[in-house]
């Protein structure tokens, strides 16, 4: 699976899908690492007045290139963004899902 994810990656980021970062550990540890990043995802969640949507940014960062944890930090090298790593949403053996903020 991590095999197939960096092939995933590599075609995305040459296809400029995918961004080259820095993963920023609590310890200042930097590590170079690629990221998909995605702007205002939409999810619905239920209240009583019905569904409500809640727009946040997400990022996926593959587990063979760093081991994300919350209050990381991760830097997109083109755009100088740092996005702080705030909740894991899904993962796998091979990648994870996280909200951000910016940091």
């Amino acid at each position: 699976m991590q095999r197939f994810d960096a092939l995933a990656f590599e075609a995305f980021s040459a296809a400029g899908v995918a961004d080259a970062a820095h993963f920023i550990a609590s310890d200042g540890t930097e590590t170079p690492c690629t990221a998909l990043v995605d702007e205002s995802v939409q999810q619905f969640g239920d209240v009583d007045a019905g569904p409500v949507p809640v727009t946040f940014d997400r990022i996926t960062l593959q587990l063979s290139e760093v081991t994300p944890r919350v209050g990381a930090v991760v830097r997109i090298e083109g755009s100088g963004r740092r996005l702080k790593l705030v909740q894991k949403l899904r993962g796998d053996a091979s990648a994870e899902q996280w909200e951000v903020s910016n940091a």
